[in-house]
């Protein structure tokens, strides 16, 4: 296979061949490698198709890439170039390197094409050497290297302002987020802003999963938003339990055990369906931050994405070495915040906290408390705390409450939200 400085005939082979391996790795290259990229014409044309495919939720085998193609199957080589680019790959590992080998022979190949429009215009006696100059900076400068960057320009933002401005005027200050379903939080937080990275933080026993579960409920259920939910400690069997006790008032116990009413199954039947019909999806073997990324991407790519929930923070693999677990936390922190940003999403990660709570006369949580708090503490738009006061004082004042502490809020007021707790259904409400 030939390959030069401007060009790795193997290496388009490679990143096609990855794809028709494991669909889904086409989440590692989409946001830097595009169909221009590649240099020869047939490589073009399928990894467009290719794009357009996964795009559009269809699933990317040798059969639906040539119906896909139909009559470009021909221009492209037939089912024969099809089923050597298959053969071609072994795994789907090595497609970003493969990708961003692509990518740097495509730069060159346009450095080279500016250079010689340069060196054509040069000779042009009529062209004075300042203009040349800007001109070929100006083309430069828009070469698309692996990731592009922003221009700075305030024109779209600006409209972008204003319209949601607008928006805020017309609801009269109605919630501007997604509504979790909570009133007194919706009120305290604005409903889940996209782009906002939450830690919810709690010690032990004090109902992180119940109330991470139960706002994932009733944001996808009753505000309609597609999320997703990646539990790294429990398994999805175990989740759909603590949901259906949640929806039906049914004790988990009970839920486990079989032992209920002939007529809960009606309830437990509604509830089974609703979920299912909503825009939640559980995961439960998906451990890396990698992994998590790729599935995040995917699912905004092909059906829209709102709320991520992670359970929890401590327990994603990232990885990489790090010289401590501080380091590694850190960098898990900042991406997740990242990730936000970047898919224009609300991310909620759960996360733990020191045993520092434990000994306080009073044990509810503060900033401090988080493990490995600094870069945490630092990349979260909001940190709320679970404080349980039942746990530790049986003649409590306040039984059957959850109080969800905001102490940390960039972009609104700190407080305390209270909400109703009934552990033995795993239920959260106000």
């Amino acid at each position: 296979m030939l390959v030069t400085s401007i060009y790795n005939l193997e290496a388009e082979l490679q990143v096609l061949g990855a794809i028709l391996i494991d669909n889904n790795s086409i989440c590692s290259i989409i946001d830097f490698l595009h169909y221009e990229d590649f240099y020869n014409p047939r490589n073009s044309i399928i990894y467009k198709t290719m794009v357009d495919m996964y795009k559009n939720n269809e699933n990317i085998d040798l059969t639906t890439l040539a119906d896909r193609l139909s009559n470009k199957l021909q221009e492209v080589g037939g089912i024969t170039y099809l089923s050597e680019i298959c053969a071609s790959c072994l795994s789907a590992v090595s497609v970003a390197a493969y990708g961003e080998i692509v990518k740097e022979k495509s730069n060159k190949r346009r450095l080279m094409d500016i250079m010689k429009a340069s060196m054509e215009d040069i000779n042009k006696r009529d062209i004075k050497s300042n203009i040349l100059i800007d001109d070929m900076q100006h083309k430069l400068i828009n070469i698309k290297f692996f990731k592009s960057l922003e221009d700075g320009s305030l024109e779209e933002p600006m409209v972008s302002f204003l319209s949601r401005l607008e928006e805020r005027y017309k609801n009269g200050g109605d919630t501007e987020g997604i509504k979790c379903g909570f009133k007194n939080l919706d009120k305290a937080l604005g409903g889940l802003m996209r782009q906002d990275f939450i830690i919810l933080a709690a010690r032990p026993s004090m109902g992180k999963t119940a109330v991470a579960l139960n706002l994932a409920l009733k944001v996808s259920i009753e505000s309609k938003a597609n999320t997703a939910f990646f539990n790294l400690e429990m398994g999805k069997q175990q989740i759909i339990e603590r949901a259906i006790a949640s929806m039906t008032d049914i004790p988990l116990k009970s839920i486990k055990n079989g032992i209920f009413e002939d007529d809960a199954f009606v309830s437990i039947a509604k509830a089974s369906n609703t979920i299912i019909t909503s825009g939640l999806k559980i995961y439960d073997k998906i451990f890396t931050l990698q992994g998590i990324r790729e599935e995040c991407k995917r699912l905004k790519l092909q059906g829209g994405l709102d709320v991520v929930f992670i359970d929890y923070l401590q327990l994603i693999n990232s990885e990489e070495k790090a010289e401590n677990r501080t380091q590694d936390i850190s960098k898990i922190s900042r991406s997740l915040k990242l990730m936000a940003k970047e898919f224009d999403i609300t991310v909620i990660a759960l996360s733990q906290l020191s045993r520092a709570p434990e000994t306080r006369s009073d044990h509810r949580p503060m900033l401090s408390d988080l493990r490995e708090s600094g870069a945490i503490e630092q990349d979260a738009d909001i940190v709320m705390f679970l404080y349980r006061d039942e746990y530790y004082n049986a003649d409590t004042d306040k039984p059957g409450i959850i109080e969800c502490i905001i102490a940390k809020n960039r972009n609104g007021e700190v407080g305390t939200a209270r909400l109703k707790w009934k552990g033995q259904c795993q239920k959260v409400w106000v």
